[in-house]
Parts: structure tokens; sequence; C-alpha cells
């Protein structure tokens, strides 16, 4: 898509040059997004966008990120969302590249296992989880890799357990090993797309074999045979699963990756969580959630012209919705580059998007993290190796590569 030609001699509008997947984005993040939202409140990224395009417009204001993200008929998922597209012939992430009527009934039939009340009756087991990891880590001599012995193991064993997709761990192993190529290398996705929905089909098929419903995998096996006017083929049901393992999994690690970052170097973030109460604990948490937020970006095409920030955006344009950009607003989150757990308007971040393709699974995410939020300030120590640099995944769902950590009970 290159620059609208009305105006392509002479832009009226900022110009920046930003791929979410660029390490340079990365090794400096704070930094960049401060200075792409500042030079481009709304403006035209010239980067490029999926494997054969580039061009689009950037959102990176809270207040329009926002609009645009609540405004799903103007701002439609349904030509697809990731910051850089995958190929929707190949995969569609479904629900969330999907509108209603159809993205109304998917969540529909998906809600029932995400909601408050029913993960209450998982904090029991989270946490059960979250003790056997990390006495694991206890157990071992010298500075411990977090991420490897904690955070990239907590979701997996959570989600691949019964109530979700009831599977074993090994499975969940290879399962992350193609979503990590899938999220980090795009250009790989012909490689690893096919092995990841081959897992998600014979998982189906297992459901339907066995007549199982009760769980999330054996509910979206069943789904969209007529019911409720919903009509789905396999390769939509299929899609569905494999959007759940990768949401379910990779992104609520790099959340947990990077709180367990922020708490092994801030002390003093610990000394005031170790004896809180429910509310100033979640409250921390959507702290953490803001400052750094695991999903960066996702991507909206304009169904109509429309005119934002000053922006001629025609319809068939591509619209990146900077979320992290949009958290770090200062005219919405005063001095975003503090950590503030008593932040009045922490709610408002938009760390799981907003509008009616909000983060399905946040409720999970949240009980994960606060479960391990209460282990870590409950140690005597958890602390970052001194001087270790923490290197970040150059990824659609962004988190530490590792974080080496020195912990006592």
């Amino acid at each position: 898509m290159s620059e609208p030609a009305a105006s392509a001699s002479e832009p009226t509008y900022p110009v920046v040059d930003f791929a979410p997947l660029d390490p340079r984005v990365h090794d400096d993040y704070w930094n960049v997004l401060t200075e792409v939202r500042e030079k481009c409140p709304v403006g035209w990224s010239t980067s490029q966008w999926s494997m054969t395009e580039s061009g689009q417009w950037i959102i990176n204001t809270h207040r329009d990120v926002m609009a645009a993200a609540t405004d799903w008929q103007t701002f439609s998922s349904a030509d697809g969302v990731s910051s850089v597209q995958l190929p929707l012939d190949i995969l569609r992430l479904i629900p969330v590249e999907t509108d209603p009527p159809t993205h109304r009934e998917i969540r529909k039939a998906l809600n029932p296992f995400f909601t408050p009340y029913a993960l209450e009756e998982k904090v029991g087991e989270i946490n059960e989880v979250v003790a056997g990891l990390l006495e694991g880590c206890l157990a071992q001599e010298g500075p411990v890799d977090f991420v490897s012995s904690f955070t990239a193991k907590l979701p997996p064993v959570v989600f691949l357990g019964p109530g979700f997709l009831d599977s074993t761990e090994e499975q969940g192993r290879q399962l992350l090993e193609l979503v990590d190529i899938m999220l980090t290398k795009p250009e790989l996705t012909m490689e690893a797309a096919p092995k990841l929905l081959a897992w998600c089909g014979e998982l189906l098929e297992s459901r339907r074999a066995a007549g199982r419903k009760e769980d999330l995998a054996g509910v979206i096996a069943h789904m969209g045979f007529g019911e409720g006017g919903l009509h789905m083929d396999e390769k939509q049901r299929i899609e569905t699963i494999n959007l759940a393992v990768m949401a379910g999994m990779e992104t609520t690690m790099g959340g947990l990756g990077a709180t367990a970052w922020l708490l092994g170097t801030r002390p003093e973030l610990r000394a005031r969580l170790r004896d809180a109460d429910e509310r100033t604990i979640d409250r921390a948490i959507e702290e953490f959630l803001r400052f750094a937020t695991p999903v960066s970006q996702l991507s909206r095409t304009a169904t109509k012209d429309v005119e934002m920030g000053g922006c001629p955006i025609q319809k068939g344009d591509r619209v990146m919705l900077n979320w992290a950009a949009a958290n770090l607003d200062p005219a919405q989150f005063p001095d975003p580059l503090t950590i503030d757990i008593d932040r009045p308007n922490v709610a408002s971040h938009v760390a799981f998007g907003s509008g009616i393709h909000r983060c399905l699974g946040a409720h999970l995410a949240r009980r994960e993290i606060k479960a391990m939020v209460r282990a870590i300030c409950a140690l005597s120590r958890f602390e970052v190796v001194p001087d270790a640099e923490i290197k970040w995944r150059a990824s659609m769902a962004r988190g530490p590569v590792a974080v080496p950590v020195l912990l006592a009970r």
C-alpha cells in the first residue's frame, strides 16, 4: 500500500518508519514509543506490514486508539489484525479477525470459560502450579532464569490442563516452538502453520470422536454446525483453537516475564505488595500491564473514508493501533514512565485492547500474574542479577528473553 497519492509529494501529516518487529524498537522500547507518539500522534508509517505490502496509518495517542478500537464498523478486523500480517488464506485468527455477527456468536460460545466467576474455580489450581514451579526455582543453585524456569511454563501448564485443552506438557512444548516461530518470524509461517493447524485439527477430531463437550476444546469441536445460526467449516474451527493456543500461552508469558522483571528490579514494589490487600495487588497488575504491554500493536482496515488526527484515511487503508504507545500517553497517564500503583485511572489502559475485540482471556492472564506476584513478594529475596542485560523478544507478543534472578525463601 503506497502513501496516499493526494499528498504524496508534500504530506500534511507526520510520516515515520515504525517497524514493530525491528529489534532496535525493542532494545530501546519506551524511548522509541515516546518518540513515535510525540512525532506522530496520528500519521503514516512507511514500514512493511505483510509479506507483500508496506505503508499504513499509525495511531499512537490513547484518545484516538480508543476511538478506533471501539468503532468496529469503521475500523474492521475482518481483513486481519496482526501488526505484521500473516497470510489470511493460510491462517486467520478467529474470532479476533472477524466482525459481527460471526464474531459475536463465537465469543458467546467461548465466553463461559473466561468469566471471572468461571475462573474462580481455577485459582486453587493456578496457585498449586505456581508453588510447584517456584519450588523448582528455589532448588536450583546460583542465578535462575525465571523465564525458562517459571514464566514460560505457567501458562502452558494451566491452559493445557483440564477445562481448557486437557493435553500433555510435551504437546505444549511442541506447540510453543511453533507459536514462537509464527510470532517472531512471520516469513516462516508457511513452514510452521501447517504443523500447528494439524495438531489443532487432531485435538478437535478426538473431542468429537469421544463426544466430549465439557472443556474449551470440546466446545470448539462441536460449534458452528448451525446452532444459533452459526455456521463454520472445519478450517475455521481449527483456526479458533489455534488462536486460543497462541493467546492463552504466548502472550500471557510475555506479561508474566515483564512483571517478574519489574519486581526483580524494584524492591520497593515487592515491599509494598508483600502484605497488600487484594485491591492494591489488582491495581499493581494493571499498572504493570500498562507499562509493559505484552501485545504492543494490532491493526485494522478502514471500511470507509474517515479523518483522524488530521489524516485522510481512505477506505481500504491499513491502520495500526499502537496499544503500547497509547499506554504511555501522558495526556491519559501523567508521568507515564513511572510505575505508580496508585494511579487513579490505570484501568483505562489498553493492554488487552478495547471494544468488542478486547482480549477474551484477560481475566485468566490476570489470575496467573496475580498468583505469581503473591508468590514472588512472599520471598525474602527476589532480585535480578546486578548488571544483567535484559533482552526483549522482537515479537508480536513481547516479553523478556531471559530474567536471571537470585531468590531465597
